[in-house]
């Protein structure tokens, strides 16, 4: 990849994490504005954990990218471990919240795929996506839904648990690898915002689209593979 290239491949990367970040980051204003029905029935019925979740993927998607810059582990290391530690304990703890608050995952999505809202906000017909006019759903229709989130909170923990212990060993290189692991899963708060519309439009079935949307994680994890596998995740991520 030439390093053009891997600057803007850079330079995309922040501004998807800084705008996500900052549109998670709305959920801490009183009134919490922009909140669907989905989204205040999370936040109703789990406060302290979703809270929790948002507040540790905020720190996460920001403090990771600076794990990757040569410039800081080789002249600052003393911030490099710093940012990193901030780094692993939000994950660790974010992806606790995650796990308790999969369970109901399934429900949270059905409410939302119920609510026409979004549709009459942007004067778009919901059949335009694959819904049926006035459609309900159920929860029982997303099982797989709660199966990807859980899995992407077990991934998390257990990819940043991997690089933590490598990095206890001084096996940096393996702890290069398992941390780009690691962020490609925390960068999946961006693709699965990124996926979902695009999935609606091309399945025209809402509960096929969500699935996959909940799924992409998986599509984060084998593209970090391949940089991995190419040897060339300094050049992208540094």
């Amino acid at each position: 990849m030439s390093r053009r290239l891997a600057s803007a491949a850079l330079a995309i990367m922040w501004v998807l994490a800084i705008a996500v970040a900052l549109a998670a980051a709305r959920y801490f204003l009183d009134p919490v504005p922009l909140l669907l029905r989905a989204q205040a029935l999370a936040l109703a019925r789990h406060p302290e954990w979703v809270l929790l979740h948002i507040a540790c993927g905020v720190v996460a998607i920001l403090a990771g990218p600076f794990q990757f810059f040569a410039s800081l582990r080789t002249l600052h290391p003393a911030v490099h471990r710093a940012t990193g530690y901030l780094y692993l304990a939000a994950i660790f703890l974010g992806g606790c919240a995650g796990l308790r608050l999969s369970p109901d995952t399934a429900q949270f999505v059905a409410e939302g795929l119920s609510d026409q809202t979004p549709f009459e906000l942007v004067g778009m017909a919901p059949s335009a996506l694959g819904f049926a006019p006035n459609a309900r759903y159920e929860a029982s229709q997303f099982v797989l839904v709660v199966l990807g989130f859980a899995g992407l909170a077990l991934a998390w923990i257990v990819t940043s648990a991997a690089a933590l212990v490598r990095a206890r060993q001084r096996r940096f290189a393996d702890h290069q690898a398992w941390m780009t692991r690691s962020y490609s899963l925390t960068f999946a708060a961006v693709t699965v915002r990124l996926m979902s519309a695009p999935l609606l439009v091309v399945t025209q079935n809402p509960v096929v689209a969500i699935t996959l949307t909940f799924w992409s994680w998986v599509l984060n994890l084998m593209v970090a593979e391949w940089l991995l596998r190419r040897g060339q995740p300094k050049r992208v991520l540094a």
